[in-house]
């Protein structure tokens, strides 16, 4: 069974080494006959025996502490060997004791010299823990440290053995100094009187010196106490900062995360605020009525070798130009022409006092405002007598939309605006001069050259003269197209500065 040994400094189980547990009494003997005996015990000396075994220079002061510090007689004294140890773990009761046991037992049990080692090394223990100043045992550690603090020791008591070495030569050379030079016989070279004073004298001195640095000392220590005292004010200052900048690292986490997002937002806004710019340039730059009625004017082929006449036009068809322009494309321009002074009076706000106009694309007309009657806007060159009772209302509607585009002149000038300022001269069927009313329709008529429509026009042997009354309602179409252009155009400009 293992022997449950600690060691007697740290303290950890221990476990004896082979050589050690297998120890025999030859080996023991051999260790024990090594060690150093064990001190002798110093006789104890009384008080008053100590105090006269003191020097005669240090016997003053010895008495002086003994009279302040009285002396008790009290101690105890301790045997001179200690008592074995008992072992930690008793054989089994099937072995024998190892001290009792025989040759014979022994070689029946083979466990019995193991036995008869462990005790040994106990008792081995036991007596270099009474010969020595180290319990016994230890363990690797423990016994390489205390062989470390030994030679330490040794190295101090060698050091220390030197100085008293010189120290005594010195005052060996002192002592023949003296001798030599003749020096007084009650001096015995070792404590005398004046080396005592001088000793006493240092000794008020370094009291002196201790009181002041008590005194030093106790004003550092209340120093100290201001110190900790302002310590402890400045940790709870500091403490309170900080909470302070743990609350401001927070707002201005929360802030960083608000900015973020405004910046985000910002962004946004900026992209959002360049595509609403770029839109509204672009819907500044466009023009819903030049985009709806593109007026413009087009060359009309020459007639017989006389000079060429400029018809005008409107998203492409040709207002005027007859016969050489077809009556389909005559009425679709007429159409348009009624939606677009239809659209500006509804723009600029004007109400128009005796007619309605009624767009409607080819087939448009006019409405009186007293419901007595209603005038297509529209011609044909049939020659049924329905359809020319309706081409002699054709001129009725041409001098109706002739008076609205007046009134929506006139409500210009009476408003202030630019377009209706100029040479603008409408009077009954007449702007600039030019008759609005249709002259005839022989010359669409090739078959009926001879005719005169219902009195409309001129008899068809006055060629020329129908020619030039047609191209007199070519110039009457064109003037009403500038006058609409020139309303277009200047109220594309007031639209566009009233959005900037």
């Amino acid at each position: 069974m293992a022997d449950p040994l600690v060691c007697q400094r740290c303290h950890q189980p221990l476990l004896r080494d082979p050589t050690v547990a297998n120890l025999t009494s030859s080996q023991y003997a051999l260790i024990a006959g090594t060690l150093p005996s064990a001190p002798p015990r110093a006789p104890a000396l009384s008080p008053a025996a100590k105090l006269s075994s003191q020097p005669p220079g240090a016997q003053p002061a010895a008495q002086a502490w003994a009279a302040a510090n009285p002396i008790a007689e009290s101690f105890i004294i301790l045997p001179e060997e200690a008592p074995a140890r008992p072992a930690s773990a008793s054989p089994s009761p099937g072995l024998a004791p190892a001290s009792a046991s025989s040759s014979t037992s022994r070689a029946a049990s083979p466990t019995a010299p193991v036995v008869a080692g462990t005790a040994l090394a106990s008792k081995l223990e036991t007596l270099l823990s009474n010969r020595t100043n180290i319990d016994h045992p230890l363990c690797t550690e423990c016994t390489g440290l205390f062989q470390a603090q030994l030679q330490r020791e040794l190295e101090e008591l060698t050091r220390e053995r030197d100085a008293y070495i010189a120290f005594e030569r010195n005052l060996r050379l002192r002592a023949e100094e003296r001798a030599g030079g003749g020096g007084a016989e009650g001096d015995d070279g070792v404590g005398g009187s004046e080396e005592w004073d001088a000793l006493v004298q240092h000794r008020a001195e370094l009291e002196e010196e201790e009181k002041r640095l008590a005194a030093q000392l106790r004003e550092r220590e209340a120093e100290l106490d201001g110190v900790r005292d302002d310590e402890r004010r400045v940790k709870v200052d500091e403490a309170a900062v900080e909470r302070e900048e743990a609350e401001f690292l927070k707002s201005h986490a929360e802030l960083a995360t608000q900015l973020t997002q405004l910046s985000h937002a910002l962004s946004s806004a900026k992209t959002q605020l360049l595509l609403s710019t770029s839109l509204l340039q672009h819907l500044e730059s466009t023009n819903v009525y030049n985009d709806a009625f593109q007026i413009g004017h087009a060359p009309l082929a020459a007639d017989g070798g006389r000079s060429a006449v400029t018809v005008g036009t409107i998203n492409g068809l040709r207002l005027g130009g007859r016969p050489t322009v077809e009556w389909d494309e005559i009425n679709a321009a007429w159409g348009l022409v009624a939606l677009c002074i239809d659209r500006l009076a509804v723009k600029v706000g004007c109400v128009f006092e005796t007619y309605k106009i009624a767009p409607l694309g080819s087939f448009s007309h006019m409405e009186e405002l007293s419901g007595k009657g209603s005038y297509e806007l529209y011609a044909s060159s049939d020659l049924s007598p329905a359809r020319l009772l309706q081409n002699r209302r054709f001129n009725h509607a041409l001098v109706a939309l002739l008076d609205c585009l007046r009134q929506l002149v006139e409500f210009g000038r009476s408003s202030g605006r630019a377009w209706a300022a100029g040479s603008i001269e409408i009077n009954k069927d007449r702007i600039n001069g030019y008759s609005i009313r249709l002259p005839g329709l022989a010359s669409g008529l090739p078959a009926l050259g001879s005719m005169s429509l219902m009195g409309l026009g001129a008899a068809s042997a006055d060629a020329a003269k129908e020619s030039s009354a047609d191209e007199q309602w070519t110039r009457a179409c064109r003037a009403v197209l500038q006058v609409l252009k020139r309303i277009l155009v200047v109220e594309s400009e007031a639209g566009r500065g009233t959005a900037a």
